[in-house]
């Protein structure tokens, strides 16, 4: 009999917080679920955590990964693993309260409208010590697909719903997360349009913020996390096609594609000079000319948002 919810954990040279991680996941008050673990061919103690802790939870299920397949499709691959109807990802990094699953399934088991339930998020530094740094938060509950889909782009700060439960149907109907910048932005907008967000008001996951986390990547790290390097990159223009199309998949009626289609044209409008920059880059890649590696990023999101920058 399959679990209620599978729970994806992808990991890298994890070492440091990975049983921390594991811990919080197994002391959940909510107990039917599997947790399937991908190591993607980790080089530290990583492999002997998973297996020692594979061996006495019959819930855990331990997979190594040959070599290095990228960050992008370890995420993906999970999702293809999962048995259950609900699904979540978890951060070899960061924590969860213990009534997390519980709170967020008792929401997302009696309302069929809705795709993720995820809570508010609490980042702590590198000892586990709370942040001053607040979220916006992400309460998605509008009927109609644009009015979600245009409030995630005024909101969105950090992408913390992903860490959220998700309905695997709707979840597979997306194409998960790719491999340029920012494609937990799209993702989470390819997702909002199957369906609404709800955000429990509390704070019941504690993302993790230390000198090795992804958002303290410079842009050169950056780029190599997404196996980017060497490639001309041009953020802003991949963001904007990416977005038109996530709508044009969606399945939404036509109107709400037009409705949506014009946001896009209306933030390329805003970023009209980062845009116009990346084509500077363009004719310098073409032309042999040097040009720096990433240029300003500006989230897709209007200036009062406070997304990251």
């Amino acid at each position: 009999m399959h679990p209620r919810v599978s729970i994806g954990l992808p990991v890298y040279n994890g070492e440091r917080y990975l049983q921390l991680a594991i811990d919080s996941v197994l002391a959940q008050s909510f107990s039917d679920f599997e947790l399937i673990i991908s190591d993607n061919a980790s080089t530290d103690g990583t492999e002997s955590i998973c297996q020692a802790n594979a061996s006495r939870d019959h819930r855990i299920r331990y997979l190594r990964q040959p070599s290095n397949m990228g960050v992008t499709r370890n995420f993906n691959l999970l999702v293809d693993h999962a048995t259950a109807q609900f699904f979540k990802w978890a951060s070899a990094d960061d924590l969860i309260a213990r009534d997390l699953l519980e709170r967020c399934f008792a929401v997302i088991a009696e309302d069929p409208t809705l795709v993720l339930v995820h809570s508010k998020t609490r980042f702590i530094d590198a000892n586990g010590k709370p942040l001053a740094q607040e979220d916006s938060g992400l309460h998605l509950v509008e009927d109609e697909p644009f009015d979600r889909l245009r409030k995630l782009w005024d909101t969105l700060g950090y992408c913390n719903a992903q860490y959220g439960i998700m309905r695997i149907d709707a979840l597979r109907r997306t194409r998960l997360f790719g491999s340029f910048l920012s494609s937990d932005v799209c993702f989470l907008a390819e997702l909002v349009l199957h369906g609404k967000f709800f955000e429990i008001p509390e704070h019941l996951i504690f993302r993790r913020f230390h000198d090795e986390a992804a958002s303290r990547l410079s842009a050169a790290q950056l780029l190599e996390h997404y196996g980017l390097q060497g490639r001309l990159v041009l953020y802003h223009w991949r963001l904007s096609y990416e977005n038109a199309m996530l709508i044009l998949r969606a399945p939404i009626a036509v109107a709400q594609k037009a409705r949506a289609l014009t946001l896009v044209a209306r933030r390329m409008v805003w970023l009209r000079a980062a845009l116009s920059q990346e084509l500077g880059f363009l004719v310098r890649h073409i032309t042999g000319r040097p040009y720096p590696i990433l240029g300003s990023m500006r989230r897709f999101s209007r200036p009062s948002s406070g997304s990251p920058q």
